[in-house]
């Protein structure tokens, strides 16, 4: 009983989270029934942008560029757009789910150049202070800081040649070998968390040994993200910036650092709000195939299982549903029609896992066993089954997921999420369901089942009877 309740905890708190994520409205200017799932070029269309190259121009130059861009924008979740190189000095990029052109320049067009660097001096000026002479000042500059917890007008006076001793050292986005987004357990928000490889780590703490107690500025292409001040020697290899990032700004940010400086600058050319790629009459009979596919489904399984376990079924498959569709909202997955296709392939892989699952439960009550009984036995004997089917495909998932781009990587989202959730509906939805209507479910196959569980023969109760029926009429005779 104890475990039952604790399912049903997991079940109503997952779908109160899937719930939340799919209908509260996360960005005020989408609109619709499911307006927090981002929707890739193909359904809903996006930003086109074109950029010229300047700088040290190579012939390898452009593919180099096309790297960085596929990797920040995988980085920053928009895993359908599309890059592809103009010649060798240009570049066009296609990014879903973004009607502002400007927004998405402010992802590909910055190069991405982060490095830490010592604070010389702080001033509050609404134009740039000039700059100061003297040895100590040789190569500082002054920046401006985009911090929104700073004092408005700020600038940091920086130097990116950081004193130690009687050295000085430098630590760059080179020798940053991972940045993620995270929260902001002390102050709210997202920040950023870094991770340094091998020399950057003791860079990193040779650096913070010799500023305790002064700012060390973190400076992402001309601008300082933030200046903490260092509180203590810090080893280990990791820092955090902070500054009250929304998610979408942590998550772009660690997209810039992972991804490596651009080797040219980008000079815009053209931008365009672009249209989906396929129209609206193929989306809609898309979705109206999925749903006469999901209510055929439905309807076999009420007239092949009856009302019961139909029911059961059926509401595993259209809780899977919600569920594929809230983690898409959650993770910010960009559904694509590939993407839907996957969905709709997932609607098969619930069903099958009911299906294994009733079927021992049958199996189990033909040896004589109660509903319950049977119940319990027929989910504790099909959970390998499950697993094994479901890891398998799960694993190729990963797999186009790791070397897909593009549509593949949207496919493979949709249905790692529909695995996971086939799985979990599987053995723990249907469980808490049949759990509820295992005291109505009867046995029909307890008539034929003798005391030892062992079923009779028809033929042999019938000669029985036959036998007692003679035995009686001979007795009258005599």
């Amino acid at each position: 009983m104890r475990y039952g309740r604790i399912r049903a905890v997991v079940v109503l708190g997952v779908l109160f989270v899937v719930m939340f994520f799919l209908f509260y409205p996360m960005n005020p200017s989408n609109t619709g029934l499911f307006a927090n799932i981002p929707l890739g070029l193909d359904i809903k269309g996006g930003s086109l942008l074109e950029y010229t190259f300047s700088g040290n121009v190579t012939p390898d130059t452009a593919n180099q560029v096309v790297t960085i861009l596929r990797r920040r924008l995988d980085d920053a979740n928009f895993t359908e757009a599309n890059v592809a190189s103009l010649g060798n000095n240009g570049i066009r990029v296609e990014i879903p789910g973004i009607d502002n052109p400007q927004q998405a320049e402010s992802l590909i067009g910055q190069r991405g150049e982060l490095y830490f660097a010592q604070v010389l001096d702080t001033v509050q000026s609404s134009v740039q202070p000039a700059p100061k002479i003297g040895l100590q000042y040789a190569g500082a500059q002054w920046l401006k800081t985009s911090d929104p917890s700073a004092p408005p007008n700020t600038w940091y006076l920086v130097n990116k040649n950081i004193q130690v001793g009687a050295g000085t050292l430098q630590l760059s986005g080179s020798d940053v070998s991972n940045a993620a987004a995270a929260l902001n357990t002390s102050n709210g928000g997202w920040e950023i968390d870094l991770s340094f490889g091998t020399k950057g780590s003791q860079n990193f703490y040779q650096i913070t040994q010799a500023l305790v107690g002064k700012p060390l500025a973190i400076v992402l292409d001309n601008s300082v993200l933030s200046a903490p001040i260092v509180q203590q020697a810090i080893q280990g290899g990791h820092a955090q910036i902070t500054g009250n990032f929304t998610y979408k700004q942590a998550q772009e940010l660690a997209a810039l650092i992972r991804s490596g400086n651009l080797p040219v600058t980008l000079n815009l050319s053209e931008e365009q709000t672009v249209g989906p790629t396929l129209g609206a009459d193929v989306v809609r009979t898309s979705i109206i195939v999925g749903l006469i596919g999901m209510a055929i489904v439905l309807a076999y399984m009420l007239v092949y299982y009856g009302p019961l376990m139909g029911m059961v079924a059926d509401l595993a498959l259209v809780y899977n549903a919600f569920f594929v569709l809230g983690m898409l909202a959650l993770t910010h997955g960009i559904l694509t029609l590939p993407g839907m296709a996957g969905i709709i392939l997932t609607i098969g892989t619930t069903v099958d896992g009911n299906v294994i699952i009733f079927e021992r439960i049958k199996e189990e009550m033909r040896t004589g066993k109660t509903s319950k009984a049977s119940i319990t036995a027929g989910f504790t004997r099909s959970t390998a089954v499950i697993l094994d089917a479901n890891i398998t495909t799960l694993i190729v998932a990963f797999v186009l997921y790791y070397f897909g781009t593009g549509s593949i990587r949207g496919f493979a989202v949709t249905l790692t999420i529909g695995i996971i959730g086939t799985i979990f509906t599987s053995l723990v939805f249907s469980r808490v369901l049949m759990d509820l209507i295992a005291p109505v479910v009867k046995n029909k196959y307890l008539p034929l089942v003798s005391n030892a569980g062992q079923v009779k023969p028809v033929e042999s109760d019938h000669k029985n009877t036959t036998s007692n029926n003679k035995n009686k009429k001979g007795g009258n005779q005599r």
